[in-house]
């Protein structure tokens, strides 16, 4: 069974408690010694004045000589015991041995003197007799002619340390109480503050909670920044700092004084939610989402995880150009069915000149197609997707034409990949809005730039884009399209993706008739144009 683990604040408690019986016992030393030390002081005074008082008795200077008389020495000397409270009195003759003392047994002994008795001299102070630490005073005995006849000595014993200890104990027993409760009332609000701070986390919880973190914020392959609610940084894991160049050094800097790309910069400044971003820094496409954290009903900053979509973004332009390809070859499936069905017709009706001659429209038109697209592109993947976009056009009446000046060569796989992208895309939208506005012409103009980058133009007679709808066209999501409809929002947002990872730009600008497209693969403009109400150029 789990044993139950202490709160916050009984750790506390207990932590401050034995810091204050810490504290007692030092205080309790001190405060021994310093009653020893009173203690001291105060008989030592006492003890020498009784002493003194004994050895200026006449019976005493006139009977402390070789065979005075014992017994008045010894009345003397258990008065002065008795007024001194002493526990031992004793006259010292000239030689140093006990004359008479309150301990019978002791006379005739050596006695244990502070000072020799020839000195003459008064002395108080501690005295060690038969290994006890004792405290008294001691006078010298001066007879009439002046001469030292002996000493007197009033000795008491210091008092038990348990009766000292004892004697201190209230005082002490008030200090140890209101230390403790203010120490209990201490850790209590001090435990409070920190469960505030820590959300109510005891501390094994929270060190359970960070290595948890550690190993989910490690482990997983997503970015993971967070930001607190004044812009600061607060985490960066592992992928997050793969992914946008940073360090572990930059846990704690304001938003703004990083070192990353500007619009990555201007994502985790803000504060609010946010749909899937695509940005794309350096050669890597991102998608950023941002999420606000709570505590206690307020924010208290955001969360913004980021993935690399560089691989997908590919794979996804390749799907768009071959769905493009799939898309007007199921046109001319179906406009091959209806010319397979007059031919049927034709046949059986031994119509066979009119057989003949249908089949040299189609093929005519079909050369035409073929011959109008590649006198101006060579390359053949890019032919292939433009002669099914003109037939898939000529399908619903609109008439897609390749100008005069275009122009462009075989290129590498990739190269074409991304013309297909964004080409298809473009003319896409063209003929979208050509359609939607009943609008009869679109046209394609491609060119190579110096230095072999290609630039493409597009042209409709579609409605435009609103003034006001300039800056969201390139957004993810956004789209003039109705809601639910395949595609919707993904296709503009596709043709900048591709032409900003090649390093290139993507604009838009109003047209004769409608709304113009520009482009850049490679660092050179790739352009796609549809007439419209757009005032301004838009740099994207």
């Amino acid at each position: 069974m789990r044993s139950r683990r202490w709160s916050l604040a009984a750790q506390f408690l207990v932590w401050q408690l034995l810091a204050l019986l810490l504290v007692l016992g030092v205080v309790a030393a001190i405060t021994v010694q310093q009653s020893t030390e009173d203690f001291r002081s105060s008989r030592q005074t006492r003890l020498l004045a009784v002493a003194e008082s004994l050895a200026a008795t006449p019976v005493v200077r006139s009977e402390l000589v070789e065979g005075g008389n014992r017994r008045a020495l010894e009345g003397q000397i258990g008065r002065a015991a008795s007024l001194s409270g002493a526990r031992r009195v004793q006259l010292v003759g000239l030689d140093g041995t006990v004359a008479a003392s309150t301990d019978a047994s002791e006379t005739g002994t050596r006695a244990t003197l502070g000072a020799p008795v020839a000195e003459g001299r008064s002395w108080s102070g501690d005295l060690s007799i038969d290994g006890e630490e004792t405290v008294g005073g001691q006078a010298p005995v001066i007879g009439d002619d002046e001469e030292v006849l002996g000493t007197a000595l009033v000795v008491e014993d210091y008092p038990p340390w348990s009766d000292r200890l004892l004697e201190a104990a209230p005082d002490l027993l008030l200090f140890l109480g209101a230390a403790a409760a203010l120490g209990a009332a201490g850790a209590f609000g001090l435990s409070r503050l920190i469960r505030r701070q820590t959300r109510g986390l005891e501390p094994a919880d929270i060190a359970r909670l960070a290595d948890h973190q550690e190993a989910l914020l490690t482990g997983i392959h997503e970015g993971v920044v967070g930001v607190n609610g004044v812009g600061v940084i607060t985490l960066v894991n592992t992928s997050a700092q793969e992914l946008l160049g940073l360090d572990e050094g930059d846990v704690g800097r304001s938003v703004t004084d990083l070192d990353v790309h500007h619009g990555v910069a201007a994502f985790l400044a803000e504060a609010g939610d946010s749909d899937p971003t695509l940005i794309v820094v350096e050669d890597r496409t991102l998608v950023l989402t941002r999420r606000r954290t709570f505590f206690d009903g307020r924010a208290v900053g955001t969360v913004t995880t980021m993935v690399d979509r560089s691989d997908l973004l590919a794979l996804q332009s390749q799907v768009s150009a071959q769905a493009s390809i799939t898309d007007a070859l199921r046109a001319q499936t179906h406009e091959f069915d209806n010319r397979l069905h007059t031919i049927s017709g034709l046949v059986q009706l031994e119509e066979y000149e009119e057989v003949v001659a249908l089949i040299a429209d189609v093929n005519r038109r079909r050369t035409e197609i073929s011959d109008a697209v590649t006198r101006y592109v060579e390359d053949p993947r890019v032919a292939a997707l433009l002669i099914a976009k003109v037939t898939a056009a000529s399908e619903v009446g609109i008439d897609l034409s390749i100008e005069p000046e275009s122009s462009l060569p075989r290129l590498d796989p990739a190269a074409a990949a991304d013309v297909i992208t964004v080409m298809g895309n473009l003319i896409d939208n063209a003929l979208d809005a050509t359609r939607a506005n009943g609008g009869h012409e679109s046209s394609v103009r491609l060119t190579v730039e110096p230095g072999g980058a290609p630039r493409i133009r597009v042209a409709d007679t579609g409605a435009g884009i609103a003034p006001e709808d300039i800056d969201r066209v390139f957004e993810r999501g956004w789209s003039t399209k109705p809601t639910g409809a395949a595609g919707r929002g993904i296709g503009l947002a596709l043709v900048q993706a591709v032409c900003s990872r090649g390093g290139g730009r993507v604009t838009v600008m109003q047209g004769d008739h409608g709304a113009v497209f520009t482009a850049t693969l490679g660092g050179v403009e790739l352009q796609t144009t549809r007439r419209g109400e757009v005032p301004d150029e838009c740099d994207r």
